[in-house]
């Protein structure tokens, strides 16, 4: 008896909302993997589209957070 999951990942086009991505869905389990997080050590399995997208949502808008935020000041011309 095996104490590791040998996962069957089969390439799906997810669509929730109008939203499409294309994610790794494991065949037995039914279970999505994050496209950005993988399938390695630090992967997320998700049960349903819905959460799939959510949580690449949570990805840009951390992305969004940690964005540099470049400000300029504009100088009058003299006159």
């Amino acid at each position: 008896m095996s104490l590791q999951w040998d996962a069957d990942w089969v390439e799906v086009i997810v669509e929730y909302k109008g939203v499409r991505v294309k994610a790794l869905q494991e065949r037995n389990t039914k279970l999505y993997a994050c496209p950005i997080c993988g399938t390695g050590d630090h992967a997320t399995y998700l049960f349903s589209p819905k959460d799939l997208v959510y949580h690449l949502y949570s990805h840009a808008k951390r992305a969004e957070k940690l964005a540099a935020r470049v400000s300029y000041e504009r100088e009058e011309a003299e006159e």
